[in-house]
């Protein structure tokens, strides 16, 4: 079992006049301290159905999951986010890791802290996925018994095909980043030091993110400037692209056998295909497959009308599941 950090790294509950109530948490990841954030409803007592959300490639949780997390706490669940192992203000090295196996592991230990809890009732908790994290989510719900729901927003679906399409605007192609990555990891083994690239550019495809409108969402959180609400960071290790892109979340979708929600924009990663090709794949029967016309990916990060809508979804689809 994942420990969860004695109670004086834990900050006193934040009331909001916002419906919810916000209290830090920190917990071990391997060995690592992580920070995470857990979300209630305000003015609620007793045991909550949680859940554990991942957001994106190289996100923290000041980013899009606090977004859903503050919702979906006005609408009665214990939410708990958190900075990944070497991302925003968790320990970890080297720093700005990605990669699904310790994603999964970091999603476990979260499962771990929110399972401790007491206002958590163990026997109800659910996973969430945006981009990334969806696909990121996929395998740790294909792995543990625990989470007994999973909803994907907007996922950023990891396989082949799409990772090619993905990468087919210019710049590095998809075996080329794997290349890339691993070639990294070789001279790191061999004692050099870990080397990074820039997850976004406007101009540079060779970046991890190599698209106009994914830098234009990212550069307002890079750097630690003026009004900075976060410790994003505009890096990835290098290696990373030999851990990220090389899997295929088809495989932990035909595992999933619990209730499963998929909500795509017509004009999120992947397009259609992606979210039909994992809806597909999933071993579960009792799935559903929301697509919303004319939404693009990041909309679905902050965009208030397109993130509502999302929870009142994932709501709707809770209800009588978790």
């Amino acid at each position: 079992m994942t420990a969860v950090i004695p109670s004086s790294s834990i900050a006193a509950t934040v009331p909001t006049k916002g419906g919810w109530v916000r209290r830090n948490l920190a917990f071990e990841s391997n060995g690592v301290e992580l920070q995470g954030a857990l979300f209630r409803p305000s003015g609620v007592d007793g045991k909550l159905p949680g859940l554990v959300i991942s957001g994106p490639f190289g996100s923290v949780k000041e980013q899009s999951p606090v977004q859903y997390a503050t919702r979906l706490a006005k609408a009665g669940y214990a939410c708990l986010i958190f900075d990944p192992t070497g991302s925003g203000a968790s320990g970890g090295a080297p720093r700005r890791t990605e990669g699904p196996s310790q994603r999964q592991r970091d999603i476990r230990a979260a499962t771990d802290a929110l399972a401790a809890d007491p206002g958590t009732d163990t026997n109800r908790i659910g996973g969430l996925g945006i981009c990334q994290g969806a696909s990121y989510m996929m395998f740790a719900v294909a792995e543990d018994p625990r989470l007994k729901v999973l909803a994907c927003i907007s996922g950023q679906y990891l396989y082949k095909e799409n990772l090619e399409g993905f990468f087919s605007g210019g710049g590095p192609t998809l075996d080329e980043r794997i290349a890339r990555g691993n070639q990294a990891k070789a001279r790191e083994a061999a004692g050099g030091p870990v080397e990074y690239i820039p997850v976004i550019s406007p101009t540079d495809k060779s970046v991890a993110l190599p698209w106009r409108e994914i830098n234009d969402w990212y550069a307002r959180w890079d750097g630690l400037g003026w009004g900075s609400r976060t410790t994003w960071e505009n890096r990835v290790t290098a290696s990373s692209d030999a851990d990220v892109w090389t899997v295929d979340v088809r495989k932990p979708a035909g595992k999933i056998d619990v209730p499963t929600l998929i909500l795509h924009g017509e004009k999120s990663d992947g397009f259609l295909v992606a979210a039909r090709t994992v809806y597909d794949s999933l071993r579960v029967n009792d799935r559903k497959l929301i697509i919303e016309p004319g939404v693009f990916h990041t909309r679905f990060y902050d965009d208030p009308e397109v993130v509502d809508n999302a929870v009142s979804e994932v709501v709707t689809w809770l209800a009588g599941r978790l």
